[in-house]
């Protein structure tokens, strides 16, 4: 009979009463709420890290590419659309280059920049029939002289000249 007294105070005493329960889940709540705006805008800012280290991936990609193929590569910016692409030169149609996108699965296609990055009115030449500003990478190793401005969050400018 001692024994059975013993099991039912184990049982009654040994979990967590609701109202136990309700306080911890209101500070657990409380510090979420504190900490994930924190979380949230420190996510933002590394993925427009990430975005311009992107960008300056696809330069170094159409530089080594324009001299290990031995033809002029070019990036487009757009900023009005905050896009970018690589073209590669496919040859000639009279005195008129003829450019092609790449084909390389991890290099083709259009690329946004994500709403975090500005980009500004890029310092390079302009394509009008794409709608785009260009940097031209030669097989000799050079690239036209242009500039880049981008502006992400309170971290100010980055400039890739």
């Amino acid at each position: 009979m001692a024994q059975a007294a013993d099991r039912r105070r184990m049982r009654i005493s040994g979990g967590f009463s609701l109202l136990e329960i309700i306080v911890v889940l209101v500070i657990l709540t409380v510090i979420l709420g504190a900490v994930s705006p924190v979380f949230i805008h420190s996510v933002r800012l590394n993925r427009g890290d990430q975005a311009i280290r992107d960008l300056i991936a696809y330069m170094k990609y159409a530089q080594e590419n324009a001299i290990t193929d031995a033809c002029e590569y070019r990036l487009y910016l757009n900023d009005d659309e905050g896009t970018y692409w690589l073209m590669r030169m496919t040859g000639r149609d009279g005195e008129e280059k003829v450019f092609a996108p790449i084909r390389e699965q991890a290099m083709a296609g259009v690329r946004r920049l994500p709403d975090i990055v500005e980009m500004d009115r890029p310092n390079a030449r302009e394509d009008r029939d794409r709608d785009a500003y260009y940097i031209a990478f030669y097989p000799n190793g050079s690239c036209d002289h242009a500039r880049v401005r981008l502006e992400y969050g309170r971290r100010g400018r980055t400039v890739i000249k």
